[in-house]
């Protein structure tokens, strides 16, 4: 017995610094010693021993089942930080990329998973990019929030792409949809999305189509008519049986029930068929009859319009294809007839059919008759044509006899003489005799038509049309004719009144003058027409030949005087061209009226003198006028030169540029034709020929361009005015802006109707606009209404209230935010942040309280456990809470630290930042420096809880130890946060 406590193994030594020791030369790669260092390691009581025998194996497993199965509550935190730092690459235990794969997938809990895989994909960013461990993360963790973060943070593009289709949770993949960066991603969530939602709704649009198409089966028994139902039947049959090919998305009850209503509805119309279909084909029957009289009648018609056609139209010239054409129609009703008599016998007393039996033998008739017809209509219209002739050449000698009259009104200024008037009168006289033989000629033409006409049935109209027009044209002739004379015998009678009433009111020189022109209209009356003037005339010509005498008598004094004006004209300066040509033409009016009109009255050799002295001074006078004309004529050169110019420039212009631009250049060049200068007459109706002619072919094109334009902007406002009594008025403004887009897009409509369809369109815009303003301004007030309810609402939340309470309140706000627009929703939205804030305040506030009212407990109990203080501990261990009490309750003296009360109050005050008393200060170093080293090796030191815990499990606390408790308990009153 003594022997075995003398030779004891130092591994079963009693001391845990012994058995430490002894871990020391131990050897894992010996089997008893591996042996002895897994007791140790899973059996020993002291911490420190186990984490010495698992340091000295530093096996991944033997650490992962510590970390698992350890009693104490250090070795199982130490064992779960050498699992984490070996995941994570750290410290001096490796895994192969299989064996971290294995522990994720087979070993490691959800929970442990959901913090590792962060942490590894820090040091190892390709972890998730294998397919296979993803997936299989996915399902063990099978939490939302661990699947999103895999597809943000490690999944390759092909798992996104498989989460988002197997997703099927809208709101979450709209939260995905928000933090992704990727279009493709972001288009590919949309789709999803929309996918889904449409998923939804088919089942809801199927029974929507289902029961629409059932009821319209359903219609069909209200119809009477067989042949619509039976066309309905078939059409619904098809659409429904597309329908039912897809009621799988249907649940079992709601298939049963629509194919039971669709068989019903189905026997139902087999039974109203049977029912009505034979009255229905009787009545068919009777229509059909009623249809082809109809029938009949509208071809007895029609026949009677070609037989008609045939005579009016083609008496002369048909052909054989007109004839058989006519022959046709005609028996077409014949087939009619027949067709009728095969459906019944009701033909043979039928009186209308009857007489359209002999309407047809009529029209038989008039073809068979038709050739001799038409022999006699080919003489008819040989004696139309010379008819026409006729009346063409009477058409000819009218308008000679009025050349003729208008050429002597045209040179009525020059005094014509006897014999020359005379000869005119000659030639009237036969022209006179040629137009009677011409009536006599057309008149027994007529009346050899006439005879002709009573053999032909129908004149065809053309034919009556064509004589009427040449006898009202012979006839017309004629009225103008005796017209014209009666005209002329009034003129003469009127200007012989009028002459001598001058002669007896003493306007002697009038009256001469206007003689000249009364015996000029005089010799032109044919004799047949002077005869009702002629005693007039005589007599009034003899009283205008005596004041002819007395005419050169006065005029002797006057003409020198006008001489002497005439001079003094020509030596003053022209300062208005205009006045100085009238102050010409009044001086040589005056000259004209004192020279006689007879063309037998002879001047004197001083009328002769005084004539040329008056032309020169005239002529003299006339020079600046010439001079202004002549510079006129250059200004019309020029303008002629401009516009030959502008002519030429639009001949080049290409017509195949674009119309906007050819409607440019044309526009320019029109603008300059017509601000070009003035030319003469002549020449500028030729010139204007000529723009014409290169003009029209572009004004064609813009004019069919911009007529295009036009039609396109009437019926974008045809559209627009649409828009205007539209029901949706969001959409119908979002439709005329992109209706003004497209009329932007449009060329120009013409200078009149481009202002006119551009107001309209305006016009019908504004209304659209003005109607989403309102409407707009209606929903707006709904929505200030809705925020200030919102409002209210949030006003009535209880800040204090449980959690429960408080999240269902302000979900129930959150829920009616979806329908307000983004700044109304921002508003509200941040009230409730307002309100989230001060909870989460008053929430810390509580907690930091907690945390004092523990470090209070904790200081009372440490108090009291020295005999000082007061209060219950019951209810100071309650306040402390479970943890705390825990592990004030381990202090019972074992002293299962490494290091003494005094090691761990100094550690405390530096974990806590609190100075140590001098003579401290080397195990302050000690502990820093330890601290350090496991930081620099673990990557974290002790924090001051631990510390804390491990001071108070130590061992219960005796008076000695009241100054270090003293030091405790200024930490904690310092720190409350540290008892947490």
């Amino acid at each position: 017995m003594i022997f075995s406590r003398i030779f004891t193994p130092s591994h079963q030594s009693p001391k845990p610094e012994k058995r430490i020791q002894a871990v020391e030369n131990l050897s894992p790669d010996k089997a008893q010693e591996k042996t002895i260092l897994h007791e140790l390691a899973f059996n020993d009581e002291d911490a420190s021993v186990s984490l010495a025998a698992l340091e000295k194996l530093n096996s991944f497993v033997l650490w992962l089942k510590m970390s698992q199965i350890a009693k104490q509550s250090r070795v199982k935190k130490a064992a779960g930080k050498k699992v984490n730092a070996a995941l994570l690459g750290e410290g001096d235990v490796t895994l192969s990329r299989k064996e971290t794969f294995s522990f994720l997938t087979e070993t490691a809990n959800a929970d442990l998973v959901v913090q590792l895989v962060p942490q590894m994909l820090k040091k190892d960013p390709a972890l998730l990019k294998d397919d296979c461990l993803a997936n299989t993360l996915i399902e063990k963790v099978a939490k939302p929030s661990f699947t999103q973060f895999v597809f943000l943070e490690g999944a390759s593009h092909q798992l996104k792409t498989q989460l988002i289709n197997a997703h099927s949770d809208v709101s979450d993949l709209q939260k995905l949809a928000k933090k992704v960066s990727d279009d493709v991603l972001a288009s590919q969530i949309d789709a999803r999305i929309h996918a889904i939602k449409e998923a939804a709704q088919r089942p809801v649009e199927l029974k929507k189509q289902l029961t629409l198409g059932l009821s319209k089966y359903q219609a069909l028994l209200d119809k009477s008519d067989v042949e619509t139902i039976d066309e309905k039947r078939n059409e619904l049959e098809s659409e429904l049986s597309g329908l039912f090919a897809q009621i799988d998305l249907l649940n079992p009850e709601e298939r049963a029930d629509y194919e039971e209503k669709r068989a019903r509805i189905g026997e139902q119309l087999e039974r109203y068929l049977s029912r009505i279909r034979p009255a229905w084909e009787e009545k068919q029957q009777a229509s059909q009859r009623a249809n082809t009289k109809a029938l009949c009648e509208q071809q007895l018609i029609h026949a009677k319009e070609q037989v008609t056609w045939l005579y009016n139209n083609r008496l002369c010239e048909a052909t054989l294809a007109d004839v058989a054409t006519v022959n046709e129609s005609v028996r077409g009703v014949e087939a009619t007839l027949e067709q009728l008599a095969r459906l019944d016998g009701e033909i043979v007393t039928d009186k209308r059919i009857t007489e359209i039996k002999r309407a047809v033998d009529a029209l038989n008739e008039q073809l068979d008759r038709f050739s001799m017809q038409q022999q006699y209509g080919q003489k008819l219209l040989i004696k139309l044509q010379l008819l026409e002739d006729i009346a063409a050449k009477i058409d000819a000698v009218s308008n000679s006899d009025l050349d003729e009259a208008t050429r002597d009104e045209n040179v009525k200024e020059v005094s014509a003489t006897p014999n020359e008037q005379s000869r005119a009168n000659i030639d009237a006289q036969g022209q006179s005799g040629s137009d009677a033989a011409l009536k006599a000629e057309f008149d027994d033409a007529r009346q050899a038509y006439k005879l002709l006409e009573r053999e032909i049935n129908a004149i065809p109209k053309a034919l009556i049309k064509r004589f009427n027009a040449a006898t009202k044209r012979v006839n017309a002739k004629e009225r103008a004719q005796k017209s014209k004379e009666n005209d002329q015998v009034k003129y003469v009678r009127k200007h012989i009144s009028v002459i001598d009433n001058l002669i007896a009111q003493g306007k002697f020189r009038v009256a001469i003058s206007k003689f000249a022109k009364l015996q000029e209209s005089y010799n032109s009356l044919p004799d047949s027409a002077k005869k009702y003037v002629e005693k007039r005339f005589e007599k009034t010509s003899g009283e205008v030949s005596r004041l002819e005498g007395w005419q050169d008598y006065l005029a002797a004094p006057r003409k020198p005087a006008l001489v002497e004006e005439a001079k003094n004209l020509a030596n003053t300066d022209a300062d208005n061209i205009k006045q100085r040509s009238e102050a010409i033409k009044y001086l040589r009016k005056q000259w004209l009226s004192l020279t006689p009109t007879s063309s037998n009255s002879d001047g004197g050799s001083d009328d002769v003198l005084l004539q040329e002295q008056f032309d020169n001074a005239l002529e003299k006078a006339f020079e600046p006028c010439r001079a202004h004309y002549a510079k006129l004529d250059e200004q019309r050169a020029a303008a002629r030169e401009q516009r030959v110019s502008l002519i030429a420039s639009v001949k080049a212009i290409d017509l195949n540029m674009p119309e906007p631009e050819l409607m440019k250049m044309f526009d320019r060049a029109s603008k300059q034709w017509h601000s070009a200068g003035q030319v003469e007459r002549e020449i500028y109706e030729q010139l204007k020929q000529e723009w014409k002619a290169v003009s029209s072919p572009i004004q064609a094109k813009v004019n069919q361009w911009q007529s295009d334009n036009q039609a396109q902007k009437r019926d974008l406002v045809a559209q627009a005015q649409q828009l205007a009594v539209e029901d949706d008025v969001s959409s119908a403004a979002d439709k005329a802006q992109q209706l003004q887009s497209e009329w932007k897009q449009i060329g120009h409509a013409g200078k009149r109707e481009e202002s006119r369809l551009w107001a309209e369109f305006k016009a019908a815009n504004d209304t659209v606009f003005e109607r989403l303003k309102a409407e707009r301004k209606v929903q707006s007030n709904a929505f200030n209404s809705l925020v200030d309810s919102l409002f209210v609402q949030l006003d009535d939340v209880d800040i204090n209230s449980d959690e429960t309470t408080f999240s269902q309140s302000i979900n129930d706000v959150r829920a009616q935010l979806t329908d307000l627009p983004k700044a109304q929703r921002t508003k509200v939205e941040r009230k409730i942040e307002v309100f989230e804030s001060k909870r989460a305040d008053q929430a810390k506030n509580v907690q930091l309280q907690a945390r004092l009212a523990r470090a209070r407990a904790l200081i009372s109990l440490l108090q009291l456990s020295i005999g000082e203080g007061s209060g219950d501990e019951q209810v100071l261990a309650e306040t402390l809470g479970k943890r705390w009490a825990s592990v004030l309750g381990q202090s019972n003296g074992s002293a299962a630290s490494q290091h003494n009360r005094q090691w761990l109050t100094v550690a405390l005050e530096v974990a806590t930042g609190m100075p140590s008393p001098e003579a401290d200060a080397s195990i302050r170093s000690s502990v820093q420096l330890q601290m350090m080293t496991s930081k620099l090796e673990k990557g974290e030191a002790a924090a001051a809880p631990d510390i804390l815990a491990d001071w108070l499990s130590y061992d219960s606390i005796s008076e000695a130890d009241n100054p270090l408790l003293q030091r405790v308990i200024a930490v904690i009153d310092a720190n409350p946060d540290i008892v947490t």
